[in-house]
């Protein structure tokens, strides 16, 4: 259930913690986008999908690119 929120916005940070949350790669590939992201944001979303344990949903968030 992917809705249009800017990418970069609360609204997106928040909807991409609840994917990872419910270990929902889709949905996560869906909200991440080409969105790019700062190294302590990725960092911290790394950090929450390794409490799930859910290894495809970590090596999306790996794969995000960064900014520069």
């Amino acid at each position: 259930m992917t809705q249009t929120n800017e990418p970069g916005s609360i609204a997106n940070m928040a909807a991409i913690q609840t994917a990872i949350a419910n270990n929902d790669a889709d949905e996560l590939v869906a909200l991440l986008g080409e969105q790019q992201l700062g190294t302590l944001q990725k960092d911290y979303l790394l950090d929450l999908a390794k409490l799930s344990g859910n290894a495809k949903v970590q090596d999306i968030i790996k794969s995000a690119p960064e900014k520069t």
